[in-house]
């Protein structure tokens, strides 16, 4: 059997995911959840979430994988024996199916032959938007590059460095994955920091070159970037309307998700053995990323259309 950690959010991920799923490999039949209007049964579910998580190498492919008719009831799950999720898996997996019925995600009981109550289920109006905005999980290699690429001029080693993360916390290198990320972030804030100050530039020869003394008197990164915050806020969010409405991406809580990305930058570490992690703590790093990197190209192309 696999003895790799997943969480509860990779198991509800994975069981949205499963719902959503609209490809004819996963089943043996080549059914999905989509073909019957997000209708089914639990056996429906686990079954095709371990087929997937299979498909994906989150798990071992040691037990026969299991075949059933569409709404059937199937037998019980025993690690081991008939499926190959783990104990701990396998009651995630079980939490995770309360947890999305607690939410409103998927409700109790399915019209049609399958009957009004549990194990037959059917996936809510609201658990349909739900399953399109699942967040995308690092170890969607693809899909998570996808989502990267659709961020407008996003910066290619910013990119380079942010795959390069992918492929070490997919190995289970969580302490490398972090670093690299910080890589992307140093990257990140230094397109920021040039793009701001040609913004100045174009309003205020005299500004500008204030703000970049400033910003070569700091040695860190962070210092760099809490430069650039407090000018940002202080004067030109004072002057320019337009830029003024950007500000909702600039909340406490994004505050804090940027100062967390601010810390993993070479300059911010004394030593490597500061640096340690697991993988949940990647994990909540990763699944705010690509929100991170949206919300400063939104500033960074502002400056650069401006």
């Amino acid at each position: 059997m696999s003895d790799k950690e997943l969480s509860l959010l990779e198991i509800r991920n994975l069981m949205l995911e499963t719902l959503s799923y609209e490809n004819d490999d996963i089943d043996s039949e080549g059914k999905n959840f989509k073909m019957y209007d997000y209708r089914g049964t639990q056996e429906d579910l686990f079954r095709l979430m371990e087929n997937l998580a299979i498909k994906k190498g989150l798990i071992n492919n040691d037990i026969r994988q299991r075949v059933g008719a569409w709404g059937a009831t199937g037998a019980l799950l025993h690690p081991g024996s008939s499926t190959n999720f783990s104990d701990d898996q396998l009651n995630k997996v079980y939490e995770s199916f309360h947890l999305l019925l607690n939410q409103g995600i998927i409700s109790p009981g399915a019209v049609g032959n399958m009957g009004p109550n549990l194990p037959n289920f059917h996936v809510t109006e609201y658990g349909l938007r739900c399953i399109e905005e699942r967040e995308i999980l690092p170890y969607d290699i693809d899909d998570y590059l996808y989502s990267l690429n659709k961020i407008e001029n996003l910066d290619e080693w910013a990119k380079f460095y942010i795959q390069q993360s992918l492929m070490c916390f997919n190995a289970n290198c969580f302490d490398a994955s972090l670093i690299m990320v910080g890589l992307a972030n140093e990257v990140l804030v230094e397109v920021l920091i040039k793009a701001y100050s040609g913004y100045l530039g174009k309003a205020n020869s005299s500004k500008k070159s204030l703000f970049d003394s400033n910003i070569e008197a700091e040695r860190t990164v962070s210092g760099k970037y809490r430069v650039y915050r407090e000018h940002l806020k202080d004067s030109s969010m004072k002057i320019d309307q337009d830029l003024k409405k950007l500000n909702i991406h600039l909340d406490v809580l994004a505050n804090e998700t940027y100062l967390s990305y601010l810390r993993l930058t070479r300059n911010e570490l004394a030593h490597p053995a500061s640096l340690k992690t697991d993988r949940i703590t990647s994990l909540m790093i990763f699944i705010s990323l690509v929100k991170y990197c949206e919300k400063q190209y939104k500033f960074i192309n502002y400056y650069r259309e401006y």
